[in-house]
């Protein structure tokens, strides 16, 4: 009877250790963060990822969100839709998410946006269109509509620089970099400019030589490319390889805003000026502990991609404190809706939100020396 009486006496530490654990896992916040780990969008998603949890660790490291820790599930949709529709289900089905943050691409958040509205699920979201929202009210974003970007890259160059005439290369394979282009061209054509041409490419195109030779006939005073920064690298260098004069200045998209662009192009994106969230060294508190935190952390500089992941991450961490000690989804839904002047680190350094339509302001920047620098 007395070893019966230990054997029970040992299961009920144990089970009381177990509902113990339990107990406190129960009181961590879910949140669930779908990204393009792997993949063709593997270079932006990674970096999302990185600085989401390089927030989430900082603020967990603070005692959490009222004092719970914050549960980071990362899922990696590979930057396919289907993939994203499923990781979406299970993110609310089985994770039991109060918010999730994701995915990467605007394609994938727009096919994702009806399940998460079907299923009154919070999810705060990258893309940068305003189509995202028309799927119902628990669609979020953290990023303004191109807008916003593209007239202020050109009023600036119709304002502070000779450039009047321009000819337009897209992606036509990405809505993203065709609404970047769109909204570009029609307040450039407002404020005096001419877009002589628009020139479509896809992402998979690689020779650009005879595009190259094409726009070396025009008579136009830049090149405006919204496509990513490895392939906006390539048809810089390729027009160079053509012969166009470097007194023709390549203007890029919010796309083309990473290292990456001047790591290919080298020589060839001196004078490039491009429209931004984000540059390294900015003299304001948050983006200063950002950007130590970042390299001590992850051992490289953090470029737009990681900014735009740590400020998508600085909201998600206001609603998930202003929702209260005790969140539901209606709640954190609601409670990213009264936020307003949340420090971030991209555009003027605070972000706001107006019927879920965000405005956090951008950056020109000119490629000086191998560097992005601040356009005057």
């Amino acid at each position: 009877m007395r070893f019966v009486r230990q054997t029970l006496g040992m299961l009920a530490h144990a089970a009381g250790l177990l509902a113990a654990a339990a107990a406190a896992q129960a009181q961590d916040i879910p949140v669930v963060s779908i990204q393009s780990m792997t993949g063709p969008a593997a270079f932006a998603g990674t970096l999302f990822q990185k600085s989401i949890q390089l927030a989430v660790d900082e603020a967990n490291a603070k005692g959490g969100i009222h004092g719970r820790k914050i549960a980071l599930i990362e899922r990696d949709n590979a930057g396919d839709k289907g993939q994203a529709i499923n990781l979406a289900n299970q993110a609310i089905e089985r994770d039991r998410a109060l918010l999730v943050l994701g995915p990467s691409l605007s394609a994938d958040s727009l096919a994702v946006a009806p399940v998460f509205n079907e299923k009154r699920t919070p999810f705060l979201t990258f893309a940068s269109s305003d189509a995202i929202l028309k799927s119902g009210p628990w669609s979020l974003k953290l990023r303004q509509g191109s807008d916003v970007d593209g007239p202020i890259l050109a009023n600036h160059l119709l304002e502070k620089t000779p450039i009047r005439k321009v000819v337009a290369i897209f992606d036509r394979t990405n809505e993203s970099l065709i609404e970047y282009k769109n909204v570009f061209r029609d307040a450039f054509k407002a404020g005096g400019g001419a877009v002589v041409a628009e020139e479509a490419i896809v992402s998979q195109d690689a020779n650009f030589l005879p595009l190259a030779t094409k726009i070396k006939s025009m008579d136009v005073d830049a090149v405006y490319v919204s496509a990513y920064a490895e392939q906006a690298a390539n048809i810089v260098s390729q027009l160079r390889k053509a012969g166009l004069p470097t007194k023709v200045r390549l203007i890029g998209s919010l796309a083309v805003a990473s290292p990456k662009f001047i790591g290919n192009a080298g020589k060839d994106a001196e004078g490039s000026i491009v429209i931004s969230d984000y540059v390294l060294g900015v003299d304001r508190p948050l983006n200063k502990s950002f950007d130590a935190a970042y390299q001590a952390r992850y051992h490289m500089e953090p470029d737009s991609f990681s900014a735009i992941g740590y400020s998508l991450a600085q909201v998600a961490l206001a609603s998930l404190r202003e929702a209260g000690p005790d969140p539901t989804r209606e709640k954190v839904r609601d409670a990213y809706l009264r936020i307003r002047d949340v420090p971030v680190v991209v555009g003027s350094g605070t972000w706001n939100q107006k019927d879920r339509r965000p405005q956090i302001g951008a950056l020109v920047l000119v490629v000086e020396d191998g560097k992005f620098r601040i356009a005057h």
